[in-house]
């Protein structure tokens, strides 16, 4: 099962601190106001989660302790990502949620689950257990590469692409890395084990005809 403490720091390389760019949606508050985002937390969803418009301050004093406990409550748990078996896939999945909202997030995945899986998922943004089901029914390297491959689609499909695109990009290229390897190495194993299988049938056959012969004489 995919865990959180696993995912910290590629979430922390991918959110940096406090920024203020005035052409950044997510940097003003309901007042219209320039406050900022800091450690990945923009302005309208801290206003949600503080109940009333920050301030430039309030948005400058969260700290990276306060952004992983919203991280964790509001998307990790909330796309059931410690029910998910594959750490990549979770990882990716949760990723996109922060980034752009969590059920664009699982929308992409249920899109993703039903053209390439063949299931039969309700588009309706929402996580449940079918889709966790689906989720985990599927080949973890299969669905981690085509979901990936979703999500750039929709970040090239966006107008502000040109803007932040880079750095959207980016956190595919940073979760693709930090996985090829694992991947590589769990194909390699099966390689490995498929060619044993094969060496001990061939010794197999060797002996039996080898047996078969010195009988027969």
């Amino acid at each position: 099962m995919a865990n959180f403490l696993s995912f910290i720091p590629l979430i922390q390389a991918a959110e940096s601190g406090y920024q203020h760019y005035p052409n950044d949606s997510g940097n003003y508050n309901t007042q219209k106001e320039l406050v900022g985002t800091n450690h990945g937390i923009s302005a309208k969803f801290y206003e949600r989660y503080i109940g009333y418009p920050p301030s430039e301050q309030d948005m400058r004093n969260i700290t990276k302790q306060e952004a992983l406990n919203i991280f964790k409550q509001y998307f990790w748990d909330k796309l059931l990502a410690d029910q998910i078996n594959s750490q990549a896939v979770a990882e990716t999945f949760v990723d996109m949620a922060i980034n752009a909202g969590d059920r664009r997030a699982v929308k992409i995945m249920q899109r993703v689950l039903n053209d390439y899986f063949n299931k039969n998922l309700q588009i309706d943004g929402i996580m449940g257990t079918k889709t966790l089901g689906a989720i985990n029914s599927v080949n973890e390297a299969q669905l981690f590469e085509l979901y990936n491959k979703a999500r750039e689609n929709y970040y090239r499909s966006l107008s502000s692409f040109a803007d932040w695109g880079r750095s959207w990009l980016r956190r595919i290229r940073i979760l693709k890395n930090k996985f090829s390897n694992f991947f590589f190495d769990t194909q390699t194993q099966k390689v490995k084990k498929t060619n044993t299988g094969l060496v001990l049938f061939g010794i197999g056959l060797t002996i039996y005809f080898l047996t078969k012969k010195s009988n027969n004489e």
